[in-house]
């Protein structure tokens, strides 16, 4: 494996966030956006995490570690069941052989990448986007419309 990082956005037209102990229902909501990041690293460790973008991940959340053994993700951590878009993005943007760990659950697939953009330069990770607004040295008021300036595309 080498390091990689796909951003993703994907809507739900509902989302409910379930307690697994007694089924019910803590939130549910519609058309709610989320954003997955799906990485690896050439170490061999692979991760996702999913938030909302309406409450910032404060209402929806979830992150885990995914076990991808000679190209097949053959367990994963984290989550009660993996949500499908991860496996997608699993799939089609890095190569990797689902079929063990895949159930088909009628959650929405279908998701756009994107990269964080400022400057017009495109960053594949939050963080290096974050570090390169800081490198500029602006004060704290320019620091910030810089941050608002950033896109998603």
């Amino acid at each position: 494996m080498k390091d990689k990082l796909i951003n993703a956005k994907v809507m739900y037209p509902t989302l409910g966030h379930t307690v697994l102990t007694t089924g019910q229902d803590i939130h549910r909501d519609e058309n709610v956006e989320v954003i997955v990041h799906v990485g690896t690293k050439a170490s061999g460790h692979a991760w996702f995490e999913f938030h909302d973008t309406k409450w910032h991940g404060e209402k929806y959340y979830a992150e885990g570690t995914l076990e991808i053994d000679g190209g097949k993700l053959v367990d994963y951590d984290g989550v009660g069941s993996l949500p499908t878009v991860v496996m997608d993005i699993l799939t089609k943007e890095f190569g990797i052989d689902v079929t063990e760990v895949y159930y088909k659950d009628e959650q929405p697939n279908e998701y756009k990448t994107f990269k964080y953009r400022i400057d017009g330069k495109a960053f594949d990770d939050w963080y290096d986007a974050y570090e390169y607004i800081h490198s500029l040295n602006l004060d704290r008021d320019a620091t910030g419309a810089k941050f608002e300036e950033m896109q998603e595309s």
